[in-house]
């Protein structure tokens, strides 16, 4: 494309500026050839014409598309040109607070003045093992890249950290090595990268110092060789300093400090190790006071000084030699302070007793007035004679100077030779890395030798940088076959001969020192008479005799010829030396020992490796003169030779540049000044590097990359299989000048601006095709609208008719409404006269008809009344008639009733008087007392118990009532009362005796009382017999009374006839009586006496023989207790005898013959079951016998090609051989080969195929079982221990690999649990069955090594975590962030050098299904090994930790990933995981919810971020993400297509304030390598372990089921 075609309106252009260096325009009119002025708007809105330089016609540079500003890579933007690498960052320092960026092979680090949390170990541990283009600019990427290019290529690598005071160098420099200390870990115990880390406080001490640019600026060069064995492990260090800037010892500019450690003392001062020193505030010393700036704000001096202590200790330098050096320090403050008095002009003297001077002395131990002399005089030597000269007072102050700089050089040199013993290394070095950490080009007002020696070094670095970017973009040309045309860059060559060559400024600088009258203004003369109008780059000032100007590679830079020579002969009287080298203090003389030793940089020995990994090389520091002048070599002769070294250091190794930029000279946090910035910009090769890339073909595309990214600008039939071919014929179309490209052998070669014609075109066909979209959206969208609007017509008219017609019909309805009110208003009102005319007639005939009613019933009434008047007179006069002959009739049959009753009474008491009656009421009386005589007698004589006898008694006492009874009644019906009455008080003696009896009976009950013999038995009997004589006289008294009833019956008989005859009444027969005696009632109690006695006899035989029965069982219970009872007794006697040891014995003898008998009886139990057993296996071999006829019957069926497929499998039937007790019996010495084949031999692969899950746990426990049950301690313990250690070793072994660990993590559990199931503890013998619960453990219980066995689990636990974080850890960034799940939604943005992973899937690519398959292959595995279901949920929730914790921080630390488009991938990634999820069952595993902070920052990338309710919607939506992640995203978040606006400044300022007030972590990543607290939830077998087989596989045939 042409200059017309890219400077077309709408273009922005950079215009120069003298504020701000550069400004942006937009052209108003399109540029055509010719035109020599531009149409420009400024940003601000005001309009301006820009004049095009006449001569050049340069037009200004173009500005880069929007989408490209805030690259990681300055060499990714289109337009490379000065203002588009400052405005690109500005924008990453000041938008995205992104202080690092790459330009191609530089990183550019831009001092933030802040403490940003980007340097953590989770930041080193992020950028470990990463690809430097896949990750966001950082040192630790630089640093990486060097570590696995040494690592990758064998060769040692250099980082060459550079800038201006104050950029950050050391600091970056520090952050490099941390980086390698963390990474690569020491090979010794040593803690060499604690060492070498340390090594920084020391040297910042004693080589830093506060400036006015930077509060901790180094004020030396230093080289730091770290060493790496073969494994890449850190072995040591060796450091090299170049030129120590000695005469800020003497002397600070205004706001500046002297060296760090001065201050540090002066705090420390108050220590009482210290108070020897006699030290006080720093402004009472005069080499501390100058600058008037003794404090830096938010440093603590006297806490740095204990830092400086600790490091001076890790590294080996005693206590003693710490204190001698601080002695020497102290010594130098003093040494300042010392004072001089004029005597003349030539001469002067040290006051008398001058405290400083004697504080001096004391401390380094010289004498007062050796020194005091030596101080005011001089030793000159001509070839005669020596004599001693007295200086003036000026002279003296510069001789004290002068050696106090000596004095603090050799102690800097004593230093970091010590530093360098204590990080050398006996192992032998492999490779190096060496950290380059030196001053920047320099530029002040006034410049010095010390600003000439800087200078000089950063062109001979800007020389070794260009040759090396030269040299690479060669390499790139070459590789990919491109034709390569030679570029010109800046040569700084001769500027590097100006200064080094032979005349050259150092040559003429070293030979105007040799001459005895050289000075300053003579050397000044000479540059300008060797140099001037012969060398372009030297000038001379116009007003100035004693200055030259050189013009630097960065700028043109003034230097003041004054001290030029006396600071490069570095001179230093040799009196004074020799009075120091005399002291009685060890370590002063050892500082100028060192001197004579010295070696010249150049002759360093080798140290038995390449010369390019040597270490042992003195610094090269500036010496003072020695005694031979031969030998003598000044301060530029020396660096001179320290910097050939260093560049043939650099040059043997691989460089990685870091520049330091400082943004601003007030030390404001993101503060950037664009004239500063362009200025060291300048000076650091940046530019020069964009103008060598630019020069070529700066922008580079894979064929991928580019098809991915301009398929647009494609047509369907221009899409070939071939990318290669189908990118070349797009580009030939699209850019017709074929040299503006080139095809590579992988990539497709740019040269400057092409990509921005192609992104110019790539955008107006997506705006064309957005144009297109619009259009037919918004016709779509006009026409939705008009017939919305026509719909509406419609609708409005549908509505306002249909209410018009409602109106009409309402008219209507109310006409109607009114004539029927109208008609039923006239009918109410005829109806009402009507209706009250009704009811006035009606009320008048009622009126009247009641009138009439009432006569005719008051009539009614009266006849009514009258009647019933007449009913109830003529009623009771009827009555009264009835009942007075009713009385009359009633009194008539009472008067018959009673004679005939007095008649009936006279006969029965004639008839009661008669014996004959009594005779047969009493025949079978005598005969029932005599049946009760015959028993008393039978039961007096048989010995009865005491209940026996009283139911005796009892039924006898009845009998004697009834008899008593019938007495009684007999006597009262006959005539002889008195013997009634005689009769009745012996019955009732009779009835207090029983009484007496029963009580008697009752309150003694015990068998004792009632046995024959005992008192009460005697009284029963005695009673028993005066009842029987009692019965006796009875009897006779009846006899007596029969025969007197029989002749009474004689008597009366005549008496009676005459009565019947009398009465009429017919003879009745004897029988009669019964009837007539009271209704028979003494023929029912007979009955009754009879019945009671029968069921009494039943009773009485009953309660006997069961009494027999229980006193016969009794009685033998009771003499098995008594021999039972006599024999313990014996027994108890003889122990009591027995001596203590004897009963123990005797007991313990007692007690086999117990279990001796219990066995017995076992044994014959035992019998009868191996009869059953024996009889059921005789019928088992016949069923089998039956079935295998049936099976050979059913093998003749088939056919011999069936047989041939299916191999005869034999039929296993289960054989019950032996009832076995689920446990392994082994012999002591078969342990080791049991651990050996069951653990440390066993592949897990074929057991968790063809064994069940926990085999080897259960035959360990069962064995465990063994032991327990034989009680052997030893044993037990023994076997457990060799089970811990020998699955230790193999995991030790095997420990990476993941079904190991798996195999082994699943069978720790199994074992751990039959150690919980079978401990015999309620809590977990729920689930046993009764068979499980009788195979607990008996004797030991081994809680402590389930303890032992959880951790153990715990341990494996966490292995096996580690395992899959190694093997997830590659897959994740590919699978999850880089490669295109759904392929075209995110283009490939321009890269830049870096080239970034590709995010096309390539063969050796990793995705997303990688990443599934890789899962399903753990979740497989883990349930093949039968590990328990709420441990894989455990599992997978890590992995998915793991997943999403490394994806979270790679997007935290890649602008490039931060876009709407990869938070569309991720969250289409993340539901591929969740998927997996439901498919494995695994939803309530937690798992989904450790992936929660990943989507949210998916979403947060995806969602509107404008408004203040954007904002606050994110702060509600994005509670898993911490404020800095959050902050961090929003920063990063970069458009992909120019139709994505950024993120404002001020809507991530909001987010910042609504979430200040949330307590988070500051972390800004998260811990990936954190591991969730295990746990083992018990989880009991169902697995009878009697049913366990041990397959012959296992090699244990040494072992027997039990």
């Amino acid at each position: 494309p042409n200059a017309a075609e890219l400077y077309e309106d709408p273009k922005e252009v950079w215009i120069p500026d003298p504020e701000e260096v550069w400004k942006s325009a937009e052209l108003l009119k399109d540029y055509k050839p010719g035109d020599k002025v531009l149409q420009l708007r400024l940003e601000e809105g005001k309009d301006l014409e820009y004049c095009l330089d006449p001569k050049t016609k340069e037009l200004p540079p173009l500005r880069n598309p929007d989408i490209l500003v805030g690259e990681n890579d300055l060499t990714a933007l289109s337009y490379l040109h000065e203002p588009a690498v400052l405005h690109n960052l500005k924008v990453r320092f000041i938008d995205s607070k992104l202080i690092y960026t790459y330009c191609g092979i530089v990183l550019v680090a831009i001092n933030p003045y802040e403490q940003l949390p980007i340097y953590g170990e989770d930041i080193i541990n992020a950028y470990s093992g990463q690809n430097m283009g896949d990750m966001d600019p950082h040192i630790f990427a630089v640093a990486e890249e060097a570590y696995k290019q040494m690592a990758r290529d064998e060769r040692n690598q250099s980082i060459i950290v550079s800038g201006e005071s104050g950029a950050g160098k050391t600091v970056s420099a520090k952050y490099a090595m941390r980086y390698f200390a963390t990474v690569s870990g020491s090979a010794s115990e040593a803690n060499v990268e604690e060492k070498v880390l340390a090594s920084n406080p020391i040297m910042e001490s004693i080589g830093n110092a506060k400036t006015t640019r930077n509060d901790n600026s180094s004020r030396f060069g230093k080289y730091i060789e770290i060493g790496f064995d073969k494994r890449y492990r850190i072995i040591g260090a060796n450091m090299r300093t170049y030129l120590l800037e000695k005469s800020r010892v003497v002397f600070q500019a205004e706001e500046e400090r002297n060296y760090h450690i001065f201050y540090q003392l002066c705090a420390s001062a108050a220590l009482p190790e210290f108070k020897t020193l006699r030290l006080g505030n720093a402004n009472y010393f005069h080499y501390t006071k100058q600058g008037g700036s003794p404090v830096i704000d938010g440093i603590d001096d006297a806490k740095e000084m204990v830092n400086t202590r600790q490091a001076c200790t890790l590294l080996g330098i005693s206590d003693s030699y710490q204190m001698g050096i601080f002695r020497i320090l102290a010594g130098i403050l003093h040494l300042g302070n010392v004072e001089f008095a004029s005597r003349d002009a030539d001469s002067c003297t040290v006051p008398p007793k001058h405290e400083p001077l004697t504080i001096f002395c004391d401390l380094m131990g010289v004498e007062y007035e050796e020194m005091a002399h030596w101080l005011c005089h001089r030793k000159l030597a001509t070839a005669t004679e020596t004599y001693i000269k007295p200086i003036s007072k000026l002279h003296a102050i510069n001789a004290r100077d002068a050696l106090a700089k000596h004095i603090y050089a050799n102690l800097f040199n004593w230093i970091v030779d010590h530093v360098n013993k204590a990080l050398h290394s006996a192992v032998k070095q492999h490779s190096f890395i060496g950290v380059l950490d030196i001053y920047g080009f320099e530029t002040f007002e006034i410049n010095s030798f010390e600003q000439f020696c800087i200078n000089y070094a950063n062109e001979k670095l800007q020389q070794q940088f260009n040759m090396h970017v030269f040299k690479l973009e060669q390499e790139e040309y070459m590789k990919e076959q491109i034709p390569w045309t030679l570029i010109d860059f800046y040569d700084n060559q001769p500027c590097i001969n100006l200064i080094e060559a032979k005349m050259g400024i150092l040559d003429l600088l070293d030979e105007e020192c040799k001459m005895p009258k050289g000075s300053d203004d003579t050397w000044a003369q000479k540059l300008y008479n060797t140099h001037l109008n012969k060398c372009a780059l030297f000038e001379k000032p116009r007003l100035s005799n004693k200055a030259f100007i050189i013009q630097h590679f960065a700028d043109k830079v003034e230097y003041q010829c004054e001290g030029f020579l006396e600071k490069n002969k570095d001179t230093v009287y040799e009196e004074q030396i020799k009075v120091l080298k005399s002291s009685k203090f060890k370590l002063l003389p050892e500082l100028f020992q060192d001197e004579e030793k010295v070696l010249s940089p150049t002759s360093a020995t080798p140290s038995g490796r390449v010369p390019l990994s040597r270490t042992v090389v003195k610094p090269a520091k500036t010496r003072p003169g020695q005694t031979s002048k031969e030998h003598k070599k000044t301060v530029g002769h020396q660096f001179r030779n320290s910097l050939h070294l260093l560049m043939e250091t650099l040059n043997a190794t691989t460089p990685h540049y870091v520049r330091c930029i400082k943004p601003n000279d007030f030390k404001f946090p993101f503060t950037f000044d664009e004239k500063r910035a362009v200025q060291q910009l300048r000076a650091c090769g940046v530019l020069e590097t964009i103008r060598i890339s630019a020069a070529g073909f700066p922008s580079r595309w894979t064929y991928q990359e580019f098809f991915s990214r301009y398929r647009v600008l494609m047509k369907q039939r221009d899409v070939l299989s071939d990318r290669k071919q189908t990118c070349k014929n797009v580009l030939e179309k699209l850019i017709l000048d074929k040299d503006k490209y080139q095809f590579g052998k992988t990539k497709i070669f740019f040269r400057a601006g092409q990509v921005a014609y192609l992104e110019k075109i790539r955008a107006d066909k997506l705006r064309a095709a957005c144009i297109r979209i619009q259009k037919t959206i918004r016709g779509w969208l006009m026409r939705k609208k008009y017939m919305r609007m026509r719909k509406a017509a419609i609708t409005i008219q549908r509505y306002v008719r249909g209410y018009q017609a409602r109106c009409y019909a309402k008219f209507l309805r109310r006409t109607r409404a009114a004539i029927t009110i109208q008609k039923f208003q006239r009918m109410y009102v005829v109806r009402k006269r009507y209706q009250c005319m009704r009811a006035a007639t009606i009320a008048l005939q009622a009126l009247l008809r009641g009138y009439m009613a009432r006569n005719k019933y008051q009539m009614m009434l009266r006849e009514h009344k009258s009647i019933i008047i007449q009913k109830h007179v003529r009623g009771w006069l009827a009555r009264v008639h009835y009942q007075r002959t009713l009385k009359a009739i009633v009194y008539l049959q009472c008067c018959y009733r009673r004679m005939i009753a007095k008649r009936e009474l006279k006969k029965l008491k004639i008839e009661a008087r008669s014996v004959e009656r009594y005779k047969k009421l009493h025949i079978g009386l005598e005969n029932k007392i005599m049946q009760l005589q015959r028993k008393i007698d039978e039961q007096v004589r048989a010995p009865y118990s005491g209940k026996m006898f009283g139911s005796l008694v009892s039924s006898s006492s009845v009998a004697l009532w009834a008899l008593t009874e019938k007495c009684t009644e007999f006597s009262l019906s006959c005539p002889y009362f008195l013997q009634r009455q005689e009769l009745e008080s012996e019955n009732k003696k009779l009835k207090n005796e029983l009484n007496e009896l029963q009580k008697a009976l009752t309150e003694t009950r015990s068998p004792e009382v009632t046995a024959p013999g005992a008192p009460a038995y005697r009284v029963l009997l005695d009673q028993l017999t005066s009842v029987s004589e009692e019965l006796e006289v009875r009897k006779e008294e009846v006899l007596i009374l029969r025969s007197q009833l029989v002749s009474q019956k004689e008597a009366i008989q005549p008496k009676v006839n005459n009565n019947q005859q009398m009465y009429g009444v017919v003879k009745q027969s004897p029988q009669d009586y019964h009837m007539l005696n009271e209704d028979g009632e003494l023929w029912l109690v007979y009955e009754g006496l009879k019945q009671a006695n029968r069921l009494l006899e039943c009773q009485l035989q009953s309660q006997k023989k069961s009494h027999e029965n229980e006193l016969e069982s009794l009685r033998g219970e009771i003499q098995s207790l008594k021999e039972e009872n006599n024999r313990q007794q014996q027994l108890l006697a003889q122990n009591l005898q027995l001596p203590p040891e004897a009963r123990i014995e005797a007991s313990l003898q007692h007690e086999i013959t117990r279990l001796t008998n219990e066995n017995l009886d076992l044994m014959e139990q035992l019998e009868k079951q191996d009869k059953t057993v024996r009889k059921l296996k005789k019928q088992l071999k016949v069923f089998a016998k039956k079935i295998g006829e049936l099976e050979v019957g059913q093998m003749e069926n088939i056919s011999p090609g069936q047989i041939i497929d299916e191999p005869i499998r034999p039929v296993n039937i289960p054989r019950k051989e032996k009832d076995f007790q689920g446990m392994l019996e082994y012999k002591k010495e078969d342990e080791q080969k049991l651990v050996k084949n069951l653990i440390l031999e066993l592949k897990p692969r074929g057991v968790a195929v063809n064994l069940i899950p926990g085999l080897p746990a259960y035959i360990l426990f069962m064995c465990v079982r063994h032991a327990d049950y034989l009680n052997d301690d030893q044993k037990v313990r023994s076997l457990l221990t060799s089970t811990i250690n020998g699955i230790k070793k193999v995991l030790k072994k095997r420990g990476d690999d993941f079904e190991t660990v798996s195999f082994w993590l699943s069978n720790t559990c199994r074992f751990l649990h039959c150690l919980k199931q079978y401990s015999g503890e309620e809590g977990f013998m729920k689930h046993n069955t009764p068979r499980q619960n009788e195979h607990c453990l008996t004797n030991f219980d081994l809680a402590e090594y389930r303890q032992v066995l959880s951790d153990l689990a715990i341990q494996i636990y966490q292995q096996l975590v580690r395992v899959l974080e190694n093997i997830l850890q590659p897959m994740i960034v590919s699978g999850m962030l880089e490669h295109e799940t759904i392929q075209g939604v995110s283009g490939v943005k321009p890269t830049g050098l870096r080239k970034r992973t590709s995010s096309i899937a390539d063969e050796g690519t990793y995705t997303l299904d990688s990443i599934i398959r890789q899962l399903n292959s753990f979740h497989s595995v883990m349930c093949q090994h039968g590990m328990d279901p709420e441990l894989i949920k455990q599992v997978v929730k890590q992995m998915f930790y793991i997943i999403g914790a490394v994806t979270l921080n790679n997007l935290l630390l890649r602008k490039d990933m931060c876009s709407w488009s990869k938070g569309m991938q991720i969250r289409y990634n993340v539901s591929q995981l969740e998927e997996w999820l439901r498919d494995k069952n695994l939803m309530n595993s937690g798992a989904k919810e450790t992936l929660e902070p990943l989507i949210q920052a998916a979403q947060l990338l995806q969602v509107k971020k404008k408004t203040d309710e954007d904002a606050e919607a994110i702060c509600s939506m994005c509670n898993a993400l911490t404020t800095a992640q959050i902050v961090k995203v929003l920063n990063l978040y970069t458009p992909v297509n120019e139709f994505e606006e950024r993120v404002l400044v001020s809507f991530i300022r909001t987010i910042q304030m609504r979430l200040r007030d949330r307590k988070d972590s500051p972390q800004l990543l998260m811990d990936a390598k954190h591991i969730f607290p295990v746990t083992f939830p018990f989880n009991p077998s169902s697995l009878a372990l009697e049913t366990i087989q041990i397959p012959a596989s296992l090699g244990l045939g040494f072992i027997s089921r039990v």
